[in-house]
């Protein structure tokens, strides 16, 4: 088995069963912190708990990404998540299932995961063959895409029959089974060991940090491509908080129907990432700004069920329709991200990449909670059918935007309508 293989099944192997045990948990913890205290807010303060450590420890995580052997990161990370889980564990049993237990357990693994997940997109491109790059990616998004349909389904299964603690036992064994598989990749095969220069003062460690947001300023492609990444996801959060307030609040469809139009985006997404794995390589500006403009439509046939709504039973309709619209968006958002993410992945160059997929991750954390305090306040003083339009036009002014700025960048590639990266195949 040659290396590419090894490491890709190895890869993809570990990631499943991590990001399995952990979505499962996250669900059953929702879900204990919901029947148990029946309190909104503290459900949101878990989700807050999570988010905000992701923010502060992004940037340090890229750095030390940069500056140690990437191997030992990601393995130390992931252990020491496992070590967490077995820990909180042995607290519930002493002082019983708590909140301050949850809370804390919640805010360690961010700042793990923080650190694994920085580390092991920064050394992804030096574990696979420059041709498979796209095709892991891919794969990659297929098991997120998969996690997310499986877990809830069997994390209800297992809440019925088991204490909520013992998820904490399952999510430990998952981490630890994770670093057993990565601890056979060949993290060295294309690039050799990492000569580690971990920052020991804190004005160097900013010295680092202003490099990476120097590399990225100076490379007006990565800036294009960083720009329009991060503004799909600010303007995502309109439709992460209008749809659900469409489906319950002014369509009063039921829990299941809700439960089946939201799984039609990663069943999308799941099909796409699979079939079209081998195709999803090569950047293309003028491509990409297609899948933009589809998007930027479909987010506007959102509001067609809105302006339509007096004319009769509507349930039918709206949950085939608005299961049609999020399948298709599940196929639109991997062929857009999965390319972006392969040609930041390998058009920066190794020894910034840490910095570079960390800037890019905090800055997307950090903008989503702002973009939910936005658009849930317009959803209180506009009609939602304005709001999923002005998404849609959003996207589609982003899309006009992404491409003339490819053009004007004056590559001969870009005029061409494909973005290639000097010999490198996605």
């Amino acid at each position: 088995m040659n290396k590419t293989k090894k490491n890709t099944i190895l890869f993809l192997l570990g990631k499943l069963v991590s990001l399995t045990g952990t979505r499962i948990y996250g669900f059953a913890m929702g879900l204990y912190i919901l029947k148990v205290t029946g309190s909104a807010l503290n459900f949101a303060v878990s989700i807050l708990l999570s988010t905000i450590p992701a923010i502060i420890f992004g940037p340090i995580g890229g750095v030390i990404a940069d500056k140690v052997d990437r191997k030992k990161l990601v393995l130390f990370s992931d252990f020491i998540s496992g070590v967490i889980m077995f820990v909180a564990f042995g607290l519930s049993q002493i002082y019983g299932l708590q909140l301050w237990i949850i809370y804390m357990s919640t805010v360690f693994l961010s700042i793990f995961n923080t650190l694994f997940t920085t580390s092991f997109d920064a050394a992804l491109p030096n574990l696979v063959d420059e041709a498979r790059l796209g095709k892991v990616n891919s794969f990659n998004q297929s098991i997120n895409s998969l996690t997310s349909i499986i877990a809830p389904i069997i994390g209800g299964i297992i809440y019925a029959v088991v204490p909520p603690t013992m998820f904490m036992i399952f999510n430990g064994v998952s981490f630890i089974l994770s670093t057993i598989s990565e601890y056979f990749i060949d993290f060295y095969w294309k690039v050799g060991k990492v000569k580690e220069k971990i920052v020991a003062k804190e004005n160097q460690f900013f010295s680092d940090l202003k490099e990476g947001f120097k590399y990225i300023r100076n490379n007006s492609v990565l800036m294009i491509v960083l720009s329009v990444a991060i503004f799909i996801n600010f303007l995502f959060t309109a439709i992460n908080v209008a749809i659900p307030h469409i489906i319950v609040v002014q369509f009063s469809l039921s829990d299941n129907l809700y439960g089946i139009i939201e799984s039609a985006f990663a069943v999308g997404s799941l099909f796409t990432s699979v079939v079209f794995a081998s195709k999803l390589g090569k950047f293309k500006p003028v491509k990409m700004g297609f899948y933009l403009i589809a998007l930027g439509i479909v987010n506007c046939l959102f509001s067609v069920p809105l302006i339509i709504s007096n004319i009769g039973n509507m349930d039918i309709f709206v949950s085939v329709f608005y299961s049609i619209l999020f399948f298709i968006m599940g196929f639109l958002i991997v062929v857009i991200n999965i390319p972006l993410s392969v040609y930041m992945q390998k058009t920066t160059d190794d020894e910034y990449r840490g910095r570079v997929m960390a800037l890019n991750a905090t800055i997307v954390t950090a903008i989503t909670p702002l973009g939910y305090l936005l658009h849930g306040l317009l959803l209180d003083l506009i009609p939602t059918s304005i709001i999923m339009i002005y998404t849609g036009v959003g996207i589609f002014l982003l899309a006009i935007f992404m491409v003339k700025k490819f053009k004007n960048n004056g590559s001969n590639e870009i005029i061409a309508g494909e973005m290639k990266v000097a010999e490198v195949e996605n």
